[in-house]
């Protein structure tokens, strides 16, 4: 009897703990979705059967256009979710010294690639590196880049020269390349992933990253949203085989480069340049392990939310002939003798530039934003005030569907971005965040993915195929946007030069 009376406590005690916080938003007289006992509003992400962005989309909808924010519950934590053009302003740019951070989470102990980079440092110690960094990722550097991702571009066109008229799994395609790119440009080795079906770099990339594994995409929301039981379950965000291979093959990289004097101006050479100039009080001072940390982080961040950006436009212009004639038209009118695009005329191409725009509006690399508010703040339009350690969402997918700001946001239509309408779209346009904590590699990303899609576009045209999913189903539980059959299958054809 006393077992029973036991149980009944602690589930009393765990139901007054986990359902405790649900007046927030009330006492707050802000609007909000009410929650679920336990599960706040996130109980579909617990049964699988919708993923975060949409969510918070669909609850996004529901409110009226006007509304500047609404509330919403991760299991017993609060959320305010920014609709507010202005306040997203306010958040990201003009008060940035009250939502300086992420509520992120990693230990050391357990997961230590993961705890010296941008993704989870704070305050002045993310702001040392942050500047350190920016000196990595400018323009000039990148165009230094554009010959290694030339090798890699005509690999690419090699691979498809054989798979031409060939209903083709452009995802997989688009996979490869990008890892190419990534272990190119930041690992400094040469790969051959395109043609090789048992690359191991390959395999490793998708253990890093595996958007169907339900322990990565749990362990990768409880590392934004619930930071105490990320040491509690011991969680690690980052595989341990798969980190360790990647940073020796980098460690080995440079050894090797040291002993031959040869620079190639990748990640590789650029790092080691920056701890070779570190300052005896610089806060953030690179070692061995943070050196290698930041080329894992990269190589994460730029193969799989990349090569789903490549894929998803692919097929895009598959539906959309006229706006593919019209994208290779423009490239064929630019591309010079050697066959190939110079980093000014392919920063300088227009068309390209709005196609890849609409796609990331579209296909956004990551669905929300999160911010921390580190001081006590007050919105001044509103009245509200939020106390320090407050959570606040910026909703990525949300925003980039609002027909309040993209009329007939399902159509994919690339002349929405031209005659400067972008400057009415900022802050509700955010592919790579905006602000300070705007993604760093932002460059590396859109030049990448220019050149993917010139070089690709220039010698083959894609349309549907038997196999082509129309409308494209997508997978309702993945962290990043993605089909749910996990390929697009597209006909690519060559085209007369």
């Amino acid at each position: 009897m006393l077992w029973l009376i036991f149980v009944a406590s602690l589930l009393v005690l765990l139901y007054i703990y986990f359902t405790g916080t649900y007046n927030f938003w009330k006492d707050k007289n802000v609007d909000f979705e009410p929650p679920i006992p336990i599960f706040g509003n996130f109980l579909n992400i617990v049964i699988r059967t919708e993923g975060i962005g949409s969510i918070i989309k669909r609850i996004y909808d529901k409110y009226d256009p006007n509304t500047p924010y609404f509330g919403m519950y991760f299991f017993r934590t609060p959320f305010l979710v920014i609709k507010s053009q202005e306040l997203l302003k306010t958040v990201l740019v003009r008060d940035f010294s009250y939502f300086p951070n992420r509520p992120t989470y990693a230990d050391e102990y357990i997961d230590p690639w993961s705890t010296k980079t941008l993704l989870t440092l704070r305050n002045e110690e993310w702001k040392s590196l942050r500047n350190k960094l920016s000196t990595v990722f400018t323009s000039g550097k990148m165009k230094m880049m554009i010959h290694l991702m030339k090798e890699v571009s005509d690999q690419m066109e090699e691979y498809l020269e054989e798979k031409k008229s060939e209903d083709v799994d452009v995802r997989e395609v688009s996979r490869r390349f990008f890892i190419n790119i990534i272990t190119k440009c930041v690992f400094g080795i040469k790969p051959n992933n395109l043609k090789d079906d048992n690359s191991y770099i390959r395999n490793l990339a998708s253990r890093l990253i595996d958007i169907e594994n339900y322990k990565w995409i749990f362990a990768l929301m409880i590392y934004f949203t619930c930071p105490i039981l990320v040491k509690l379950c011991g969680l690690q965000f980052v595989d341990k085989e798969a980190a360790d291979y990647l940073v020796n093959v980098f460690e080995d990289s440079y050894k090797q480069r040291k002993e031959t004097k040869m620079v190639t101006n990748d990640l590789v050479d650029l790092l080691h340049n920056l701890k070779e100039q570190e300052k005896e009080d610089d806060l953030f001072k690179f070692d061995n392990m943070k050196l290698a940390a930041q080329a894992l982080v990269f190589f994460q961040a730029g193969s799989e939310p990349a090569s789903g950006i490549l894929s998803f436009c692919l097929y895009e212009l598959a539906l959309n002939k006229e706006v593919q004639d019209t994208l290779r038209k423009e490239i064929h009118k630019n591309i010079d003798e050697d066959d190939f695009l110079s980093y000014e005329t392919l920063m300088e191409l227009t068309y390209l530039d709005l196609v890849l725009k609409e796609a990331l509006r579209k296909y956004p690399l990551v669905q929300i934003l999160f911010r921390l508010v580190e001081k006590d703040y007050t919105f001044e339009e509103t009245g509200l005030k939020i106390e320090k350690g407050t959570n606040v969402v910026v909703p990525m997918l949300a925003l980039h569907y609002d027909p309040k700001y993209y009329p007939n946001p399902d159509k994919f239509d690339p002349e929405r971005f031209r005659d400067g309408k972008m400057k009415d779209l900022q802050y509700v346009y955010l592919p790579f965040g905006e602000g300070p904590r705007k993604c760093i590699g932002y460059r590396f990303a859109v030049m990448s993915l220019k050149i993917a899609l010139a070089m690709f576009i220039k010698s083959f045209e894609v349309t549907p195929c038997e196999k082509t999913e129309i409308p494209l189903e997508m997978n309702k539980t993945s962290f990043f946007i993605s089909p749910k059959s996990s390929s697009i299958y597209l006909k690519v054809s060559a085209v007369e030069k």
